[in-house]
């Protein structure tokens, strides 16, 4: 039983970088609002732009699962341009699917299992990747998840 939640949780996650559904579409340079300048910088006016472009799923989000999303957002600009994008583009066009995987690694710890278990299972999966990009995409989304989800989601789990 413990090993189907195992298996459950990162086959979740593993579902969303399977290479035949990731199809790169960049129908803009950078995610949000920015403009560029004439010395090629990329300046980000998100903030000007606040409310324009939301999409629907990310409108329906509120409370703790928003506080959630915000947070992934933030801690997405760590990463790599492209992984940043892409990453972004996830929490923006998908956020319940993040929410959810979150809420799966709380389950599973519930259950026994350690996220030191789950980051193992993310890496082998990861290895099979054979884009690098992808690859580094998928492994910074675990990482985001499973390093935001005790915190939002199972506070009172100690043993993660």
């Amino acid at each position: 039983m413990l090993s189907h939640f195992r298996f459950a949780a990162v086959g979740v996650v593993l579902l969303q970088f399977l290479p035949y559904t990731y199809t790169p579409a960049n129908a803009q340079e950078y995610e949000g609002c920015f403009l560029v300048n004439l010395s090629g910088e990329v300046v980000y006016l998100n903030d000007l732009c606040k409310g324009q472009g939301e999409s629907q799923g990310e409108a329906n989000v509120t409370g703790n699962d928003q506080k959630f999303i915000e947070q992934y957002k933030r801690l997405a600009k760590r990463y790599s341009p492209a992984t940043t994008d892409y990453l972004l583009q996830g929490a923006q066009s998908s956020p319940g699917s993040k929410i959810a995987i979150a809420k799966q690694v709380c389950a599973d710890a519930k259950a026994g299992i350690s996220l030191a278990e789950g980051k193992l299972k993310a890496i082998t999966e990861a290895q099979k990747i054979q884009n690098p990009t992808d690859r580094e995409a998928f492994l910074a989304d675990l990482e985001l998840i499973m390093t935001l989800a005790p915190n939002y989601y199972c506070p009172d789990v100690s043993s993660i």
